[in-house]
């Protein structure tokens, strides 16, 4: 998301909001920092940190300061309730600043929650069928509709189907169904192609993948573009 903010939205500064309960929040938003100082080349572009627990209803403290601060993004990567209501929030402080965040955003209830105040919301995902190219991902779009006509695949099941065939090919790799022989094989993936792209697992074991960028758009998940890694 640091990638489009700064490419996409030509952002030069951004606050973020975060989780501070959750792993995942906070992961999300140290790599948004690093990305964003290193994308802008101001060690000082990340202009405002708010951290909140799990379960907060009223971040009105938070938000006040960052209106102050007027920053050109906001970067608010928690779960989709609490994200819903700052968004919420925002919009009733007069706060009109894009809000980006992550995949634990795309869920119906983001969007039940956070109401006509979440439309132009941003999100980075994994999976969307307009950019499904892959022959994988070709396969897998026409069984999954035989399966269940008309529902669209999030995009947790396509990582969750990733994930499985990406095992399996390291055992075919491995030619073993030993544990530390997967482990092995797993670590050496580069540019295995799936449902959701291409998987690189770098040198820490992070998955290297590009990003698909969704928005809120009459109260429905809609693809919006297309990040490389990088």
């Amino acid at each position: 998301m640091a990638n489009y903010a700064t490419v996409k939205l030509g952002a030069k500064t951004a606050a973020i909001i975060q989780e501070v309960s959750n792993d995942y929040s906070v992961g999300l938003s140290n790599f948004f920092q690093e990305s964003f100082k290193k994308n802008t080349g101001d060690s000082n572009s990340i202009i405002e940190v708010g951290n909140y627990q799990t379960g907060d209803k009223d971040f009105t403290a938070i938000l006040t300061n960052i209106k102050q601060k007027n920053p050109d993004v906001i970067f608010a990567p928690g779960n989709f309730t609490e994200s819903a209501l700052i968004i919420k929030q925002a919009k009733q402080l007069g706060i009109d600043i894009p809000f980006l965040g992550g995949d634990t955003w795309e869920t119906t209830d983001f969007i039940t929650v956070g109401g006509a105040d979440v439309e132009g919301a941003v999100f980075s995902t994994f999976f969307d069928k307009n950019m499904a190219t892959t022959d994988e991902a070709k396969t897998f779009l026409s069984e999954y509709e035989k399966k269940y006509p008309g529902v669209e695949p999030a995009a947790v099941t396509a990582l969750g189907y990733d994930a499985y065939i990406l095992i399996l090919d390291c055992i075919t790799r491995a030619n073993s169904t030993d544990g530390p022989a997967i482990r092995d094989e797993l670590a050496k993936t580069v540019n295995f192609q799936g449902v959701t792209g291409s998987t690189t697992l770098d040198a820490n074991g992070d998955a290297v993948k590009d990003a698909v960028i969704k928005t809120v758009t009459g109260g429905k998940f809609t693809y919006l573009d297309y990040v490389e890694a990088q």
